[in-house]
């Protein structure tokens, strides 16, 4: 019966063989989560290398496991509690019309763990020998993936890609700024594809969070296995301040304020760095000189995973992660940009206008309006 999923992963073998067990733990527990939520009932076993996923509940596990974090790919399969090549014989000749269409060419893929009476190879070739289709090893129609372990025969003919990376939690905690826009989505899914659990930060410009919220459900459906805590903070006040004292610095403070905050939550929840949806270059606060001067307003370290990428690529990745629909239903520009603003900020200027505003009082008012919400 078609009731076994095999899950494969790539990253992890780089560890070392505690740490590879401590991860492949982890992913196993994040599958279990996952499948859990949706109600599914299953079993899981773990083989030298792979783990299997048992359930009669095929199509909705995979859809889980499309959105597991080191998970490289996954097979839906056959398995036959035979190695015998008999056995497989019989079962590929009752059914490989099913899978090969009479003007369609095939391909064989055989592969041993264990031992055995027979080559990969020469498996590969009896397998081949009972299917009555075209044989063309180089660009095939279908192939037939026949996975041999001990005393078990997996069959399958997909090869259905995962998300890859690392498992979610392995990497420890981080304070995600997330403002409901594009790119600070597609930061937030790239560091829980490195392990991160995140942590979603909302600087509240305006009455309206549904856009943010909105964003926040698309990427907790990627966040399985782990608890996502999102907050919120009120900057409206502070823009008006910030407007008020120095126009065109706007960007540069509201930004650095939101740096101050997220640092602060960092420690309340024991988070290691900060994540921003910052591209070098693309706006006017994300020129070199002014990355430089926001930095200096973080004690913990500021990963930007997509300094080095262009608009189209960030958008390419919201469609595919399912946050661009989300992001762009409110296109309006926030209220307190300047026309002209600072391309080229002073770390020694905007000390000064930050003192002058009198700004760790300013930070700890802010930090006073943190909230923490559901989604």
């Amino acid at each position: 019966m078609n009731n076994v999923i095999i899950v494969r992963y790539g990253e992890l073998f780089l560890k070392s063989e505690p740490v590879l067990k401590k991860f492949e733990k982890t992913l196993i527990e994040n599958i279990k989560i996952g499948l859990k939520k949706e109600k599914i009932k299953f079993k899981i076993l773990r083989k030298r290398g792979r783990i299997f996923v048992e359930t009669s509940q095929i199509k909705r596990s995979s859809s889980v496991l499309k959105r597991i974090f080191g998970v490289v790919s996954f097979s839906p399969c056959f398995n036959i509690k035979s190695s015998e090549i008999k056995k497989i014989q019989i079962f590929v000749k009752k059914n490989y019309k099913k899978w090969i269409g009479k003007n369609q060419k095939f391909a064989v893929r055989a592969k041993r763990v264990g031992r055995h009476s027979y080559t990969s190879q020469k498996l590969a070739k009896l397998i081949g020998d009972v299917v009555d289709r075209k044989v063309d090893l180089s660009n095939p129609d279908v192939e037939i993936f026949i996975e041999v372990r001990d005393n078990d025969s997996y069959i399958y003919t997909k090869v259905i890609k995962g998300p890859g990376g690392m498992p979610l939690g392995t990497s420890g905690k981080v304070v995600c700024l997330v403002s409901g826009g594009i790119d600070s989505a597609v930061a937030s899914w790239l560091m829980m594809k490195r392990g991160c659990t995140i942590i979603p930060l909302f600087a509240s410009k305006s009455k309206s969070r549904k856009v943010f919220l909105d964003v926040i459900k698309e990427l907790k459906k990627w966040h399985l296995g782990k608890n996502m805590r999102i907050f919120i903070f009120d900057q409206r006040k502070n823009l008006d301040k910030f407007n008020k004292k120095a126009y065109r610095y706007t960007c540069i403070l509201c930004k650095r304020m939101m740096y101050k905050v997220a640092n602060g939550l960092a420690k309340k929840m024991n988070a290691k760095a900060i994540v921003t949806g910052e591209s070098l270059a693309q706006v006017a606060s994300q020129t070199l000189d002014n990355l430089m001067v926001l930095d200096q307003a973080s004690e913990l370290p500021i990963f930007r995973p997509l300094i080095g990428l262009d608009k189209t690529e960030s958008i390419d990745i919201a469609k595919r992660i399912g946050t661009y629909e989300k992001s762009i239903e409110d296109k309006k520009i926030c209220w307190a940009v300047p026309k002209k603003p600072k391309t080229k900020a002073k770390l020694e200027e905007v000390l000064k206008i930050e003192d002058e505003l009198k700004i760790e009082k300013i930070m700890k008012e802010s930090f006073k309006t943190l909230r923490e919400v559901s989604v």
